[in-house]
């Protein structure tokens, strides 16, 4: 679990989620490996997609690799599942073809959880104990979706961001086109950005301990430009504004 910043802001990173609260944001377009549930504070999160109307909520749902940019005045809880480790967020969020406000009950219990620990979102604990309880709270509202068991084995092996995907793909007994066609049904992207991902994840990480340079070589990026451009790609965001909070 990795801390970024917890002056300036307060997130936290797992295997199977990321959660960040800020004071404000504003993201570039990016497509992520994940889905995204926003919540704000004091005003509406608005989500812009490329070719599709503006979604505006207190509580608005992204799905994985969906193209989109967020814009929140005000204070902002944003939380990225994995989705593979929470395969029944992801299925909610994929149900409607694109992000899309969420009402209701559930909503009102989303914001009504945050606006109770407002005074507490820098701390770590704090963050991972909301991101677990939405999760929980989505697992009442849609069915597990799981990746054939040979996907899942190679989805595992590939968590380590070097991993060379060959090997995995040996022990499945597939054939390297075959095996790439089925991960991307099952996961929603090719191999090769998954492993990207991965590696993100790790630089991403290590920043609340190094350096930006230091944590792209550690993640296996060829310099910090690479991981600046992934990063804007597949977060939104410079890795500098990741770490310093500065999101306004």
């Amino acid at each position: 679990m990795g801390r970024l910043n917890e002056s300036r802001m307060g997130a936290v990173i797992t295997e199977a989620f990321a959660v960040r609260a800020s004071t404000a944001t504003e993201s570039t377009l990016h497509v992520q490996h994940g889905a995204a549930l926003l919540v704000g504070l004091d005003g509406d999160v608005t989500v812009t997609e490329p070719g599709r109307a503006s979604v505006r909520g207190r509580v608005v749902v992204v799905p994985a690799h969906q193209p989109h940019a967020v814009a929140s005045p005000g204070p902002t809880l944003g939380l990225l599942y994995d989705p593979e480790l929470a395969s029944h967020v992801a299925s909610y969020a994929h149900g409607r073809g694109g992000a899309f406000p969420l009402e209701g009950r559930l909503a009102a219990r989303l914001e009504s959880a945050l606006t109770a620990h407002r005074a507490s979102l820098s701390q770590p604990e704090v963050l991972a104990g909301l991101a677990h309880e939405y999760a929980d709270w989505l697992v009442k509202e849609s069915p597990r979706s799981e990746p054939a068991p040979r996907i899942a084995r190679v989805l595992k092996a590939l968590r380590t961001p070097d991993a060379d995907w060959r090997l995995a793909a040996a022990r499945t007994r597939l054939s390297p086109a075959h095996l790439r066609a089925l991960f991307v049904r099952d996961v929603g992207m090719p191999i090769r950005t998954f492993q990207l991902w991965r590696r993100l994840l790790v630089a991403v990480a290590a920043s609340a301990r190094l350096d930006a340079t230091s944590a792209a070589h550690l993640a296996g990026f060829a310099d910090l430009a690479h991981f600046s451009r992934t990063c804007r790609r597949m977060l939104g965001y410079s890795p500098t504004a990741l770490r310093s909070g500065l999101l306004s």
